[in-house]
Formats: structure tokens, sequence, C-alpha cells
């Protein structure tokens, strides 16, 4: 065989090959590719390649998305394909809860004298209203005959004070000791009370089993506010109970400055007597000297020397 013809089948060879496959890149008949023989510098040139090229595409994909808002008709179809997408991920309505009937309110029982009393002690209006809408007398009283507005009056439930007035409780309706209400109100110190009380025409100067008055009471329970309201609707400054004692003597007795200082202030009389024939004055002037007496045994008792 010629030399020409070496080199025509040489070509041919190589024609085939590139037919069956054994080109640049497949794997040959070895299994192995036949782009194995690039440089290191080649190949990271070419991942470069790749990496800027994928950049590229991103960015142009992130260009296309981005909306021109170059007039307002661009805001407006914005706004509205924003609407549109809320609309269709919106929550459906919840169903509407089944209605449920009211329960009928059980009826209260009647409400008994006891249970009429404790309510005005306590204010349960409710209980009030009950006894008063079955016809129950307002001025029902107790064994020692305390009536529910003695009780609203100690406590100072004000409103149900006028509750009870209304429906026609006895204003001056009297307890065994012969109290009425406006004694109750000046045992609590309620001058709010004290007033709706002698507005309605309450008795000031009542009095009890003991000739007490509800300005003696004012004075031994330290309301000087309810006194002097006593004292400015008419209360007598210088009544005298059993024991002929006055307002004026309670207060030196008791030690209430600021009842003394109202009752001497609107013209209480420093001379009257009581029954053991002892003026205000004078049980003043016993009371220093007592104190005096106890604090000087008090000193000279052994135990307080050092």
């Amino acid at each position: 065989m010629d030399f020409l013809s070496i080199q025509q089948l040489v070509s041919g060879e190589r024609d085939e090959g590139k037919v069956l496959g054994f080109g640049r890149g497949v794997p040959d008949h070895r299994g192995w590719p036949s782009d194995w023989r690039r440089s290191p510098q080649e190949a990271v040139a070419q991942e470069k390649l790749k990496l800027e090229e994928e950049k590229k595409r991103k960015l142009e994909r992130f260009s296309s998305s981005r909306v021109n808002l170059d007039n307002l008709a661009d805001l407006e179809n914005l706004v509205q394909r924003r609407r549109e997408k809320r609309l269709r991920h919106r929550v459906p309505p919840r169903k509407p809860e089944p209605l449920v009937k009211p329960q009928p309110q059980a009826q209260v029982e009647p409400v008994g004298l006891e249970m009429f009393l404790k309510a005005a002690a306590e204010n349960q209006e409710s209980l009030i209203d009950k006894y008063l809408t079955d016809g129950g007398d307002p001025s029902a009283h107790d064994k020692l005959h305390r009536t529910a507005l003695h009780w609203a009056c100690l406590k100072g439930h004000s409103q149900l004070v006028n509750k009870l007035l209304a429906a026609g409780a006895t204003v001056d309706a009297r307890d065994l000791l012969d109290r009425t209400p406006v004694f109750w109100a000046c045992r609590g110190g309620h001058l709010d009370i004290l007033k709706q009380l002698l507005n309605q025409g309450a008795q000031v100067n009542a009095r009890d089993k003991i000739w007490s008055t509800p300005l003696h009471v004012a004075v031994r329970t330290r309301h000087p506010d309810c006194l002097e309201h006593l004292i400015e609707c008419g209360a007598h400054l210088n009544a005298q109970d059993k024991e002929g004692d006055t307002a004026l003597h309670e207060a030196v007795r008791h030690g209430s400055y600021k009842a003394m200082k109202l009752l001497l202030l609107y013209g209480a009389d420093l001379g009257v007597r009581n029954v053991a024939s002892v003026t205000p004055a004078q049980l003043a002037r016993d009371w220093q000297r007592g104190i005096q007496e106890a604090l000087q045994a008090h000193v000279a008792h052994p135990r307080t020397r050092c």
C-alpha cells in the first residue's frame, strides 16, 4: 500500500470517529472525556464566564420585573393589581354562629322581713325593690323596732334612703330605745343623709329613752360636721339628758376640742349644772386636775426613776 492510500485511510477513520461520537467532549471508547487534557487556567476561566452570564440573566429578570411609575396611570394600575391580589387571598367570611335563645330568668323568691332588713344594711337594692313591689311595708321592723331606714342611715346608703322615703317609710320611726333614723345618721357620721332626713321633716330635737338628743350623739361619736348642721337647723344647744348633761358636758368629758369650740361659738351655756351640780367649766377643771395628778403619780413611781 502506497503513502497516498494510507493517508486516505487515516482521514476516513477520523471522519468516522466524529460520526460515531469520538469527537471533543465526548467520552472515547475507554470512557475518558476528550477535554480532560484542558489546563486548570482554562477551567477557571470557563467557570468565571458561566457565573457572569448567570448574574447577567438575573439582572435582566429583575429589571423586567420592576414596575415603572412614570405617570398617574401606572400608579392606578399598580393599586388595582394589588387590590385584586388581596381579594384573591382574602380569608372567606366566617359562618354566622347559631342564635342562642335566651333562657327565661328564674323567678325571684318572695323577700321576707329579715332579708329586707339585711338588704337595707348591705345596700342590695334589687331585694329592696322586690320587697316593695310585692307590697311589703317599708316601715316594717324587727324585735328591736329597727327599720330598714334605720339601717340605711347608719350604713350611709343615701340612694336607698331616698327610695325608702319615697315608698312611704316613717321618717321618725323609733327603735326600742326611741332613737329615730336621725340618731342613727349622726351615729354613722353621714351628713348627706342627715340633711335628707331633716329636709323630709324629721325632728331635730327628738329624745331617746335617756333624754339624749341627736346633738348629744353627734358629740359622743365625734362628728363635728353633723353637730354644726344640727345647730344650724335649730337644735337646742343646752338640752339636758337624764344625767343633766348638755352637749357641752359631753364634749368636755370626751375631750372633743372641735365640738367644744363649735358649741361655745354658737352660744352654749357654760353655767348649766348637771345632776351632780357640775358645770362644763368645773368638769373641765376636774378633768385637768385628774390628768395632772395621774402624771405626778407616774413620775413619783419608783419604776420611772433611772
